[in-house]
């Protein structure tokens, strides 16, 4: 049986698995939308800083970045994606705009303020709006969110990794290599430096969670990552090293520690 682990909410969503959005508005786009949708952002990063991770959602350059394993829609077979902390919706946006027309797009997001700016955003946001019908909004934790093996072919995670314990953070690891068709794509971000700011001020037990999960996300890299340790992308603020992860192309047991490596 697949592990579950609680992630402490904003609010207690219960609502249906998945709610199909038909709406769209996502605030953090360009114009006043990018500045509502930063100040929303900043609103919520008060309200639950473990949850959003941030206090600004990531600039166009990182969401660009993080989509790129999605390829150009002509030419291929339609492909289904899932993007894990939508937040107010610029990865959303950059995912969409490389979307097919068979292709599906599934985005969790906890934060039911955020939930209600990306359902509008399906209908006003002239990108979101033209993919809406291949976008499905889940107004869930991903620790609740059923992933099948084998379910997708391209996982985003935005997801603030270092506010987590480390067992939840490899168990969403597995979760996501197990849910990737054979050869499928990963890949989620990190904010240079986080690591020894956060050891530096923490308290002992804190710095040990911190270096933890570091290690936890290191391993992945080194069994399924690119070579290069990822890319940083260097026009966001603050700076983040984008990771790029590849599911093996025969699928192995992720959580045998014998498998780790067979690519």
């Amino acid at each position: 049986m697949e592990k579950v682990w609680p992630l402490p909410s904003v609010v207690d969503m219960n609502q249906s698995t998945t709610t199909t959005a038909t709406a769209p508005a996502i605030t953090s786009l360009t114009g006043p939308r990018r500045h509502n949708g930063a100040t929303a952002f900043l609103r919520e990063a008060t309200r639950s800083m473990y949850t959003t991770g941030a206090v600004a959602p990531s600039g166009s350059p990182l969401a660009r970045r993080l989509a790129e394993p999605l390829p150009a829609p002509s030419g291929r077979s339609p492909l289904r994606v899932l993007e894990v902390g939508a937040g107010t919706g610029t990865v959303t946006r950059a995912l969409a705009e490389r979307l097919g027309p068979g292709d599906r797009l599934d985005t969790v997001e906890l934060n039911p303020r955020f939930v209600q700016m990306l359902t509008e955003a399906l209908r006003t946001d002239p990108a979101l709006a033209a993919a809406s019908e291949r976008i499905r909004i889940i107004p869930k934790s991903i620790c609740h969110t059923p992933l099948p093996v084998n379910s997708y072919d391209v996982i985003v995670s935005c997801l603030p990794f270092m506010n987590f314990a480390p067992d939840m953070v490899r168990s969403l690891m597995e979760r996501y290599m197990a849910a990737l068709v054979p050869g499928g794509h990963l890949t989620f971000f990190g904010y240079l430096g986080t690591l020894s700011l956060r050891t530096l001020f923490a308290q002992r037990t804190e710095a040990a969670r911190y270096r933890a999960v570091a290690a936890v996300l290191a391993e992945f890299s080194a069994r399924y990552g690119d070579r290069d340790g990822g890319s940083v992308e260097w026009r966001n603020l603050p700076p983040a090293r984008v990771s790029h992860l590849r599911a093996p192309q025969r699928r192995v047991d992720v959580t045998d520690p014998d498998s780790f490596g067979q690519r």
